[in-house]
């Protein structure tokens, strides 16, 4: 598999570059958050060889799409959901005591794990964060002009003739919310330690986290 091979390679130089890499919930924290620059991370490969399929994960798959839709009308007092196993739980975010009422609220519905009708009553798990969704989609939007700035000023410092859009950089993969961490996630398949400082200087180190992928995919950009 050489792909893998490249990746391990690229792997265990970027650690020796940047410092000594640390695993973290499914993830190899690669380079750990500063005052001065933001967490850079990449996903573990354990985490390619994927758990079997349980159909007990089904209700609580019907139930976080509900809980995203209750999110979806109160953005401002409420962060996205998510699901954690072993045993399963829907976690709730809230920021305001009005949404802590709303995350608490029981989800039913109807699943159907094995093709059978499967009534359920979740209780969701109520955890409070910094961070809500509304001000998770604006950093979001921001971080990825920024990412893009960074980017055209590298090349800009490398080719002085260079005119590329920035937004066709191959290296800009896709940015997401972190659930789980409250934050907002930048896909790259190359890291600048000028970016890393950056969104620390702009956001702050707990705000924003840099994910490295050699070799990834680029998806569509928020």
């Amino acid at each position: 598999m050489p792909t893998l091979r490249v990746i391990l390679a690229l792997l265990v130089l970027y650690t020796l570059t940047l410092g000594p890499a640390s695993p973290v919930s499914g993830r190899l924290v690669v380079e750990r958050a500063t005052s001065e620059a933001v967490e850079v991370f990449t996903v573990d490969l354990a985490d390619f060889f994927k758990e079997p399929y349980d159909s007990r994960i089904e209700p609580f798959n019907y139930a976080l799409d509900t809980a995203m839709r209750r999110v979806e009308g109160h953005p401002k007092d409420l962060a996205p959901p998510y699901l954690l196993k072993r045993p399963y739980r829907l976690v709730f975010p809230y920021i305001t005591e009005r949404g802590r009422a709303l995350a608490a609220i029981p989800l039913n519905g109807v699943a159907w794990p094995d093709h059978v009708r499967t009534p359920f009553t979740i209780i969701p798990v109520v955890r409070q964060v910094r961070h809500s969704r509304a001000e998770l989609d604006t950093v979001l939007d921001t971080v990825l002009d920024t990412v893009l700035d960074t980017v055209l000023d590298t090349v800009l410092d490398t080719v002085l003739d260079a005119m590329t859009s920035p937004a066709d950089d191959p290296r800009i993969l896709s940015g997401h919310i972190d659930a789980e961490r409250d934050r907002v996630v930048i896909e790259v398949t190359d890291v600048d330690p000028r970016l890393r400082r950056r969104l620390a200087q702009e956001y702050g180190s707990d705000l924003v986290a840099v994910q490295w992928s050699p070799g990834g995919t680029r998806s569509h950009l928020v």
